[in-house]
C-alpha cells in the first residue's frame, strides 16, 4: 500500500467559476430540449425554440466571461472556470449551428 499524501491549502474554488459551469449545463439542457422539442415536432420548430436557442447564445457568452475574470484570480482552483468555458463554448457552438441550420 502507498503513502497517503495530503494536500493542504489555501485555494478554494471561486463562485463565479461555480456560475460559469452552471450556466454551461444549463445552456446545454436548453438546447438539447430544443432538439428533442424539434424532432418531436417533426423538424417545424416553433419560433420559441429559436429564441431559447438565441438566448442560450447570449448566456454562453457570459458563462465565458465570467469563466476567463474566475480563471483569472489568484489562489483559486481552476476545475470550474475551464469546465465553464468549455460548456459555454460547446453551447455558442451547437447553438451557431443550429440557428445556420435553421433550426
Amino acid at each position: 500500500m502507498g503513502r497517503k499524501r495530503y494536500l493542504f491549502t489555501n485555494k478554494k474554488n471561486p463562485p463565479r467559476g461555480i456560475f460559469s459551469t452552471a450556466l454551461g449545463v444549463l445552456n446545454l439542457v436548453a438546447i438539447i430540449g430544443v432538439l428533442i422539442a424539434s424532432y418531436r415536432s417533426a423538424g417545424a420548430a416553433q419560433p420559441r425554440l429559436g429564441a431559447t436557442v438565441l438566448l442560450s447564445a447570449i448566456l454562453g457568452v457570459v458563462g465565458i466571461v465570467f469563466g476567463i475574470l474566475s480563471h483569472m484570480e489568484p489562489d483559486m482552483f481552476t476545475f470550474f472556470p475551464k469546465l465553464g468555458i468549455v460548456l459555454n463554448s460547446l453551447a455558442i457552438l451547437l447553438a451557431g449551428i443550429i440557428l445556420y441550420m435553421g433550426v
